[in-house]
């Protein structure tokens, strides 16, 4: 999904933390292809306060794919997980390897992990700058 608007529309019906975002993609990434958010039991019983709200996100995880597609000899699908502070339940992962990279964002924890086949080597996003605000986003039109 690349479109300002229609990111914006995904995320508005759900309270809580926002989406951790690369304000610029790692060469040879594609914008992102899937958001997901999870709930905290410390939070709600259920995904949904009533029919039109969303109960509040504890976590998303933003999944980018390689523009070339996920190869055994290329770069691999990588997850952005935001997960917020102080809560019960691990939601992002705990790992903390050479294919997931530990990162704050404020006080959220956030975990870069590698999901599919492909090059161990996650330097790309060590040192990308992440945002929760959407205008930032350079990718997103």
């Amino acid at each position: 999904m690349h479109e300002r608007r229609a990111v914006q529309e995904q995320l508005r019906p759900v309270e809580g933390i926002r989406p951790a975002l690369p304000v610029t993609l790692p060469r040879g990434y594609d914008f992102a292809r899937w958001y997901e958010h999870e709930v905290s039991s410390d939070d709600a019983d259920s995904e949904f306060v009533d029919e039109m709200t969303a109960a509040p996100a504890a976590s998303w995880s933003v999944y980018f794919f390689p523009t070339d597609g996920p190869r055994e000899d290329g770069l691999p699908v990588v997850v952005v997980c935001v997960q917020k502070p102080g809560i019960k339940d691990v939601l992002c992962g705990e790992q903390n390897d050479a294919t997931h990279l530990r990162r704050q964002l404020g006080q959220n924890d956030v975990l870069i992990s590698r999901v599919s086949r492909g090059r161990r080597d996650m330097t790309a996003w060590r040192d990308v700058e992440l945002t929760t605000d959407l205008n930032k986003v350079t990718w997103l039109r």
